[in-house]
């Protein structure tokens, strides 16, 4: 069996959505993992988000640093290679990553914003079609997400709109990933990763990534296994929020981007779509995911408080005080 599935989302329109949903359901409670293809983003639309992401990133360092935010927590804007430490997330400590990245966000919400989760986003001034090209992608990453969320309501035998009340207003966030070895730099510190090993931290994550080697999760074995994207597929992992929600049913998987073990400059780039509900949300152990037998592992929690302290964590490198939900595993 393939560790990390894949699944067609077409289906879930015109087609079998009990045999769909039983297929995610498999996928995420033995890996947390799956690949989907059948998504329905139009291949312009990725096309156009990889050329100007590209353009982007090919700019000198000191024209990026214009778009990074003057709050380091701030998850907004540019971040500069050797500025984070997805790590820390995790309470740990470790050499910062070995990659840059570009984050935007929804900037409007009905009510209060006690997280600063709906800042204005910071935009370039090059490339032009950086704006365009990356809301055009957010926009329909946003729909593979609620349709996601739709399957899973059917896989946990939940009524519909029961985990859509949880994402009226939801924090949601896309992180563009670049990963370059440049001409002369030094090689990595011991332990050191171009994304160090984490979970996730919200709901779901909908990422695209480069077909080329680096990204590798934490598999049932206890092993760290490879994980190359299928053409035309996306990669779609489960937040921690979400194995709270689901009492461990389905688990928010460890992964990590390795560096290259080859010469030359060994590019790639992934663009992660994180859907992580609203900030001001209850998650609690849902009902079909508990009994008198399986008692609720995790106490409550609140979405924004939870992700604040994820989030500062990796971009101030300072361990996160936060629930950990990959605490027994290595």
């Amino acid at each position: 069996m393939t560790l990390v599935p894949t699944v067609d989302l077409g289906g879930w329109d015109h087609g079998d959505r009990a045999t769909l949903a039983h297929a995610v359901d498999e996928a995420l409670t033995r890996v947390g993992f799956l690949q989907v293809v059948g998504h329905g983003i139009p291949r312009a639309t990725i096309d156009a988000m990889c050329e100007a992401t590209a353009a982007f990133f090919a700019l000198p360092v000191e024209e990026k640093l214009r778009s990074a935010p003057a709050d380091r927590a701030s998850d907004r804007g540019y971040a500069a290679e050797g500025t984070e430490g997805l790590a820390y997330s995790l309470g740990e400590t470790t050499p910062p990553d070995l990659s840059e990245s570009f984050v935007i966000g929804a900037e409007h919400i009905d009510g209060e914003d006690p997280y600063g989760f709906f800042v204005p986003n910071i935009w370039p001034d090059l490339p032009e079609n950086l704006r365009p090209a990356l809301t055009a992608y957010s926009d329909e990453a946003h729909r593979v997400a609620r349709v996601l969320l739709e399957i899973f309501e059917k896989a946990l035998g939940l009524p519909d709109g029961y985990l859509g009340a949880y994402t009226r207003h939801p924090t949601r966030t896309l992180r563009v990933n670049h990963f370059e070895r440049r001409a002369g730099a030094p090689g990595p510190l011991p332990g050191q990763m171009r994304l160090g090993a984490h979970t996730d931290y919200g709901i779901v994550t909908v990422l695209y990534a480069d077909p080329v080697p680096g990204l590798q999760i934490h598999g049932p074995d206890g092993a760290w296994h490879d994980v190359i994207p299928a053409e035309d597929a996306l990669v779609v992992n489960l937040g921690d929020l979400t194995a709270q929600w689901t009492n461990d049913r389905w688990r928010s998987t460890l992964h990590r981007v390795v560096p290259p073990s080859g010469p030359g400059p060994a590019r790639r780039r992934s663009v992660a779509f994180f859907f992580d509900g609203d900030h001001d949300a209850r998650f609690a152990c849902l009902p079909t995911c508990q009994s008198a037998g399986n008692p609720p592992k995790y106490p409550p929690v609140l979405g924004g408080a939870h992700l604040y302290a994820k989030i500062t964590g990796g971009r101030t490198l300072e361990p996160a005080d936060a629930m950990n939900t990959a605490a027994d595993r290595g």
